[in-house]
């Protein structure tokens, strides 16, 4: 009897093995009839920062900003000479022109020129994000040709990413034809001016929308 069981229990395992067998085989060949992705990465902080047309960007970003600072302080020194001529004539004017003076003088220093100066630097931020995008445009059939070229179905960006493997990373096939291609961009020179004209120009188009 005991011998019976025995070989009973072998037929068992081999039936056992025979399936579990089977499963794996058939489970490695469904894997590999299914294609398996192919991911690419790219740093795209490093297209803006290594490429030729990204270095022209900080020299140009210090001049827009030397500039907007000169506008900056012309304007604080203007203000301040204002109060200075208000404060000797003061007691030569009437009660309704002094008021009046002084209400104006207080709006130019608490609201108007620090308005003024935020509304430079949010200009300056812009021109520099608006270089930095003008060249991340230039790389995106760049970067379509080599997926395509490569047959990958994911392209990730490096921030994305915690590790890669050195192949998967394009950055540097994409910066050498992207310098190829683009060797400068230029970065939008702002004046208070200018600044100021299209403040005018959209609150005259808002006004305009409003009444129609």
């Amino acid at each position: 009897m005991n011998k019976q069981f025995s070989v009973m229990a072998g037929a068992a395992v081999l039936a056992v093995a025979g399936f579990v067998g089977g499963s794996a085989l058939n489970g490695a060949e469904a894997q590999g009839a299914q294609k398996a992705p192919v991911i690419l990465i790219v740093d795209r902080e490093q297209l803006v920062a290594q490429s030729a047309a990204g270095k022209t960007i900080p020299g140009q970003a210090e001049a827009v900003k030397a500039t907007v600072e000169k506008e900056l302080e012309a304007e604080a020194a203007k203000l301040q000479k204002d109060i200075e001529n208000y404060q000797k004539n003061a007691s030569l004017m009437s009660d309704e022109v002094r008021q009046k003076t002084e209400q104006e003088l207080q709006v130019r220093q608490q609201y108007a020129l620090p308005q003024r100066a935020q509304i430079m630097e949010q200009a300056f931020m812009a021109a520099i994000q608006n270089a930095q995008t003008q060249i991340l445009n230039e790389s995106r059939p760049i970067l379509k040709e080599i997926v395509d070229a490569r047959g990958a179905t994911v392209l990730l960006d490096r921030s994305a990413v915690m590790y890669a493997a050195p192949e998967t990373d394009i950055t540097q096939e994409v910066l050498a034809a992207l310098d190829k291609k683009m060797k400068s961009v230029e970065v939008e020179k702002i004046s208070l001016a200018v600044i100021e004209k299209r403040l005018q120009e959209a609150a005259a188009a808002q006004a305009a929308a409003q009444n129609q």
